[in-house]
């Protein structure tokens, strides 16, 4: 079974949750099929796949959607140019939907799509439209799609509503590292924290947490809040902090390695993650295997797993009194705390091991090629 995958992250320099979900699930896949890999620049340590490699320098295009046009078209040159053939080409997000539709059509082979979040859906939820070439994208690729991964019923639920698709799409989560990583010894913050990490952008909700970590500034003076990450949002989330009068108990970090969030992690209060819009939650899976008391928006995929006051705690950032609120009690609730995290570990080891999620992918991928109409 030879398996071509386009990816617009490059598994082995991870970058966002696209990038972690396939630097997890190629070694699962690797000992039972030949995977070519064809993404950005880098290549893969690993002597069982072949990676196809894209170049791009970004900042030498007017803009994202230019960049991804061209590497649509670099994607293409490459496996068209090459000697080998494949059985099934397994499309990552909307962004290789040019050259997956091209390819499945050139080659004559079934298309098999992960979508791990809709631009349209992101855009949405801030108020902001999507870019045309991007609601195009989507459009092709869930047209071209045989069948469809999705990592949530929430997002199976939105691919029916917007578009009809829910026939086509299944269900697989991301699976758990089951990696032990030792904490990075980095230097820590003395006082109690409640951390959080991922891209600053809008739709992570992270303005929403400062407001709440004002509010709760005031019953737990000592309390700090720990982000961790990059993006454009970064700017206006320092100035919220300043104007709320939290310049020193707000700690911004940059892009964590996984020993550095580890220990950042292993020693934060709680672990909360307030986002508007959330595919999956690669960010609570992780807080979550490692044992860590998490707090959820009440909206996302990742109320698969996190169920509140069982598994994990939901909250309504949006409401922000409210949502202090609920921090503010399991702060107190240390007996509570402690009985959630253990079961919420043993919850997401036992949904998401990496054993179900090979089994999963591996009967999918055998019943497209036994039922395609190209073999």
């Amino acid at each position: 079974m030879k398996i071509l995958i386009l990816s617009s992250e490059n598994p082995s320099h991870p970058k966002s949750g696209l990038g972690v979900h396939l630097s997890r699930l190629i070694p699962l896949i690797e000992p039972h099929a030949e995977l070519y890999v064809c993404a950005p620049d880098g290549c893969h340590t690993s002597p069982i796949h072949i990676h196809l490699p894209v170049s791009t320098n970004f900042l030498s295009y007017a803009d994202f959607e230019s960049a991804m046009a061209d590497v649509n078209a670099q994607m293409i040159k490459h496996v068209m140019d090459g000697k080998w053939r494949y059985d099934l080409i397994h499309a990552h997000d909307d962004i290789t939907a040019p050259a997956a539709r091209y390819l499945k059509n050139k080659l004559n082979i079934p298309l098999l799509t992960t979508i791990h979040g809709l631009e349209s859906s992101r855009k949405q939820v801030v108020q902001q439209t999507p870019h045309p070439y991007r609601q195009l994208t989507e459009c092709i690729l869930i047209e071209a799609s045989d069948r469809i991964i999705v990592l949530s019923t929430f997002m199976k639920s939105f691919l029916e509503r917007a578009y009809g698709a829910g026939k086509k799409a299944i269900v697989i989560p991301s699976p758990i590292t089951q990696e032990h990583i030792s904490s990075s010894r980095v230097k820590m913050i003395n006082k109690p924290y409640l951390f959080s990490f991922g891209r600053f952008v809008p739709e992570k909700g992270f303005h929403h947490l400062i407001q709440v970590f004002s509010l709760l500034k005031k019953r737990h003076p000592e309390l700090k809040l720990v982000l961790a990450g990059e993006g454009p949002s970064l700017a206006s989330y320092t100035k919220q902090a300043e104007t709320l009068g939290l310049k020193q108990s707000v700690v911004f970090l940059p892009f964590l390695s996984q020993a550095e969030k580890q220990g950042w992690l292993s020693r934060c209060e709680l672990a909360v993650f307030p986002s508007l819009y959330e595919p999956f939650g690669l960010a609570a899976q992780e807080s979550m295997e490692r044992g860590v008391p998490t707090v959820v928006s009440q909206k996302g995929g990742w109320l698969d797993y996190a169920h509140h006051n069982k598994t994990a705690f939901v909250a309504d950032f949006t409401r922000e009194t409210e949502a202090a609120e609920t921090i503010n009690g399991l702060l107190i609730d240390r007996k509570r705390l402690s009985r959630v995290k253990e079961k919420g570990r043993e919850h997401i080891v036992r949904q998401h091991h990496p054993a179900n999620i090979k089994r999963a992918y591996l009967t999918l991928y055998e019943q497209m090629l036994n039922k395609s109409a190209f073999h």
